[in-house]
């Protein structure tokens, strides 16, 4: 997500992660210094430095303080499942890791709000709209909107009265999941929003 970058450090930005998924700069590899890399995109060394914050954000490279940047090994995207019933969760996690991706659990609003601050590897957020309460829920999704608004949200809803307080809103999600849960809905949702369909035997 380039969000906040500017024109110029959007081209620099698409250029870098371009190099970075061909494998012209192959895990490990240390990237230019900020100078080289400002000299060669013609741009301010501090337009360098938002770009490589955003690429770490993002889990695509590492900045060691003395040493300089390098790129890391590529991560499985990762999908936060937040629901408060165990079986339901282990099921959509269990089912998440079949398709190649990787699940992350929250019990909780805030565990997941936790959760989203220190993983930035997360790409997609399944949530119960009640967790516990259909309020509770809501003004989770909100706040993930609030704070991380090109994050793709579907929600698990149990009647349509479970989306009252989204219904018309910014805040209103990406997929709406209906209970019982479809498994050709799960499919669809990691085949469009993660970009490669579910690798699930038959």
């Amino acid at each position: 997500m380039i969000y906040g970058l500017g024109p110029r450090a959007r081209r620099v930005y698409s250029t870098l992660q371009q190099r970075i998924a061909r494998g012209d700069l192959l895990p490990g590899a240390k990237l230019p210094s900020h100078r080289e890399l400002a000299v060669e995109f013609g741009v301010a060394p501090l337009t360098i430095r938002q770009v490589l914050g955003q690429l770490e954000q993002e889990g695509r490279v590492s900045r060691q303080h003395g040493r300089g940047t390098f790129v890391r090994e590529p991560t499985r995207p990762t999908v936060l499942v937040v629901e408060d019933r165990t079986s339901l969760a282990t099921f959509l996690a269990d089912y998440i890791a079949q398709a190649g991706h990787r699940p992350v659990t929250a019990r909780t609003p805030a565990d997941a709000l936790a959760t989203l601050t220190s993983d930035p590897a997360i790409s997609l957020v399944v949530s119960d709209i009640r967790i516990p309460t259909g309020s509770d829920g809501t003004a989770f999704i909100r706040t993930v909107r609030q704070r991380w608004p090109r994050l793709p949200i579907a929600i698990i809803i149990t009647e349509l009265g479970d989306l009252a307080g989204l219904a018309g809103t910014a805040e209103w999600p990406l997929h709406v999941i209906p209970e019982p849960i479809g498994l050709g809905l799960i499919d669809e949702l990691l085949r469009l929003v993660l970009g490669r369909p579910p690798a699930l035997p038959p």
